[in-house]
């Protein structure tokens, strides 16, 4: 199978899924007939965060245990409310990130990517499966409708 970030939906998928993550939503992959699966969780996002926060010199010392993560969400918030209108706070917590090392705007978002990307094929293949099997119902109800 190709890779799924390969295909014309697959960097639209990544960036969306992205921002999804980084405002607080999982990033899900549909099935056919069933609840959508979450691939990444908005506390898979955190506790990334708190790992990349722990590598930065400046923030070490300010880290705790905590499993609520409330520095690391309060960051995420200002980093999705911020885009709309940059503030000294969006600005302190880009600071607070540092340099994003790929073409995203924070590093936060390089953060994110590396927590969605593995998931992408698994994604490509289910909704490779949603579409099959939407065309397989589609079929199946022209050929009632051709039969009647």
């Amino acid at each position: 199978m190709t890779d799924f970030l390969d295909t014309p939906e697959g960097p639209d998928w990544l960036h969306d899924a992205i921002n999804s993550l980084i405002c607080g939503d999982n990033v899900t992959a549909p099935r056919a007939h069933r609840k959508s699966v979450a691939l990444v969780t908005p506390q898979s996002l955190w506790e990334a965060l708190a790992e990349h926060l722990g590598a930065q010199e400046h923030i070490a010392p300010l880290l705790t245990d905590n499993r609520e993560y409330p520095i690391e969400r309060m960051i995420c918030e200002v980093i999705a409310d911020g885009r709309r209108a940059r503030s000294l706070i969006y600005d302190l917590a880009i600071a607070a990130l540092g340099q994003p090392k790929g073409n995203h705007p924070t590093a936060l978002h390089d953060v994110a990517e590396t927590l969605i990307r593995p998931h992408a094929n698994e994604y490509g293949r289910a909704r490779a499966e949603e579409l099959d099997s939407d065309r397989a119902a589609d079929l199946a109800e022209q050929r009632k409708a051709d039969a009647a």
